[in-house]
């Protein structure tokens, strides 16, 4: 199966679902390489001759000649400095022993396919080492060697490669000698964020007459990894008692089970679906990530439950509320729903994969404003989200 863009997927899990984008996945099974540009022309192929996995992988088509092939893709305008990068793909040569002439290396990301700024990972990239390493390259050059491994590349390996890029320009380099990536050793990390612009995705090989078409490449992947967690606690006015909140909308059968807040004043195109509710939930509620520098500025939304101990979590209705494609950072975070005013943390909260509770319901000040919320517990001093219209 092959897809190539920007694609949204969904991961069916505990019956839920999960957005996240995929810029480019590419197993190369229907043989059709149409959307990559080669330079020059007809030097690959999607092959069954040696194929890493499945039927086919691109393969390098030339014979019994000497020269440089190179292949690119585009990752529609990718600017990588507010994103959680990762490139995953399978490499392989044949029977030749890498050096300063016989060399190949991904471009993971560069600006344009000419006059090459970006970053790529391989082998020889400066004509110096076997070691697969991680580069950056300025003006098709490769100017600064950013990670090295262990791995001296010889004949016939095989190899997965992981590489990873954070927001904040931290690189990550993995890779796996056995390929796939079902045991991957991490190599070491550094910042580098001269470039941001992956606008295009690559291989380049140099090769001599003996070696000329022995390298595949397959499995590719690049996606935004991007990924916050939100795990937050408010209660809804209308359904609290005592120290809990009544299910009866779940218990009745009057909850629907797709997400509620597609129409007018919410507008939420959302896809959250379930078969089932989880056992004590309340109600959906719709949970929205802010810039930490304009309360105003919606970055994120996602449609989510709200249990009857005031927890908001994901459709499985225990996990934190997930956010793809969302960097780590601060974060105004608010609760919106049908028939309660909405209330926004006091003050941007930082979030990040790791999760840690934000309770609303502990304090007045814990939300946006002048009285926000309304003491539903005088005893215990529990605050809640007041009815109203949103």
């Amino acid at each position: 199966m092959k897809k190539i863009g920007i694609i949204y997927f969904v991961l069916l899990w505990a019956a839920f679902s999960v957005a996240q984008t995929i810029y480019l996945q590419d197993d190369f099974e229907d043989g059709d390489i149409s959307n990559w540009h080669q330079i020059p022309d007809s030097n690959w192929v999607a092959s069954t001759d040696g194929a890493i996995s499945g039927n086919y992988s691109l393969k390098h088509a030339l014979s019994d000649t000497a020269g440089s092939s190179h292949i690119t893709v585009p990752l529609d305008s990718i600017d990588v400095s507010h994103k959680n990068m990762k490139w995953q793909f399978n490499l392989k040569n044949g029977n030749f022993d890498p050096d300063a002439a016989r060399k190949f290396w991904v471009y993971l990301m560069v600006h344009d396919t000419t006059h090459v700024n970006g970053y790529a990972v391989g082998v020889n990239l400066s004509g110096e080492t076997d070691s697969l390493s991680l580069w950056r390259l300025t003006g098709s050059v490769a100017d600064t060697m950013l990670i090295t491994t262990s791995f001296d590349w010889g004949p016939n390996n095989l190899v997965g490669i992981e590489v990873t890029r954070d927001s904040s320009g931290v690189w990550e380099l993995k890779y796996d000698p056995n390929g796939n990536f079902d045991n991957p050793i991490n190599a070491g990390a550094a910042k580098d964020d001269y470039y941001t612009a992956a606008n295009y995705f690559g291989l380049s090989f140099y090769f001599k007459r003996e070696n000329a078409g022995y390298l595949w490449l397959d499995d590719v992947l690049v996606e935004d990894a991007s990924r916050v967690n939100v795990a937050v606690k408010g209660f809804l006015q209308g359904a609290f008692a005592s120290d809990t909140m009544r299910t009866d909308l779940a218990d009745q059968g009057f909850l629907v089970n797709n997400q509620p807040y597609d129409a007018s004043p919410w507008n939420y195109n959302g896809d959250e679906i379930v078969k089932h509710f989880p056992d004590g939930v309340v109600d959906w509620i719709q949970v929205q990530l802010r810039t930490s520098t304009d309360s105003a500025s919606t970055v994120a939304t996602r449609a989510a439950f709200v249990r009857k101990d005031g927890m908001i979590t994901d459709l499985d209705g225990y996990s934190p509320v997930s956010f793809s494609d969302i960097a780590d950072g601060n974060y105004y975070i608010v609760l919106r729903h049908r028939n309660h005013l909405a209330i926004m943390t006091a003050n941007p909260v930082a979030l990040s994969a790791e999760t840690t509770v934000y309770d609303f319901s502990t304090a007045q000040t814990q939300a946006y404003g002048t009285n926000p919320m309304v003491e539903v517990d005088t005893t215990n001093h529990v605050y809640a989200m007041p009815t109203g219209d949103s």
